[in-house]
């Protein structure tokens, strides 16, 4: 073989693996850092995506507790339910706030006079209320010779101070 050659082939071996160390492996080393990144930016995308979504229901779930830790609000919601359902409040006694640092506990006691069907029209009216009411005891007296019975409700619900920032909350921004 002529020297030459010999010297050639030996260049373009060491240009190869020159070039190979030199543009090849760093250009990869770089393409796997730019997929890292891309794959985190995905990844924050998804979180602040969920985040959003959570903050979204958070809101969907705070309108249905009162705005303000006042009985009237549970009186008020309470008596459009009984009205729906027929029966007429003799009264309504509510109890003393219990508060904590978060949440103030609302609860209320009714009394009246209805007949099985109607008691049992406004619990599923409670149940199925878009307002968190939660019916704690209810207790029943036979009426008198088929007439309406007694009947004596604990209804609660609570109230929940807004979380310092929420509204500040992470929202997936459009890119």
């Amino acid at each position: 073989m002529k020297p030459t050659l010999l010297i050639a082939a030996i260049g373009l071996a060491l240009a190869g693996v020159f070039g190979y160390h030199t543009l090849y492996v760093p250009q990869q080393g770089r393409a796997r850092v730019i997929r890292a990144q891309i794959a985190q930016a995905q990844a924050d995308q998804r979180a602040q995506a969920e985040a959003a979504a959570l903050v979204r229901d958070v809101e969907t779930y705070r309108k249905r507790l009162p705005p303000e830790p006042d009985p009237s609000w549970l009186v008020r919601e309470t008596a459009a339910l009984a009205q729906q359902a027929g029966i007429e409040l003799n009264s309504i006694t509510p109890e003393p706030v219990q508060s904590s640092s978060e949440v103030t506990r609302l609860v209320i006691r009714i009394q009246c006079e209805a007949s099985f069907h109607q008691v049992g029209s406004f619990l599923d009216l409670v149940e199925r209320s878009e307002r968190f009411i939660r019916v704690e005891q209810v207790q029943m007296s036979a009426g008198q010779e088929g007439g309406p019975a007694g009947v004596q409700m604990t209804l609660s619900t609570l109230s929940v101070r807004p979380p310092a920032g929420l509204a500040s909350a992470p929202t997936p921004s459009a890119r």
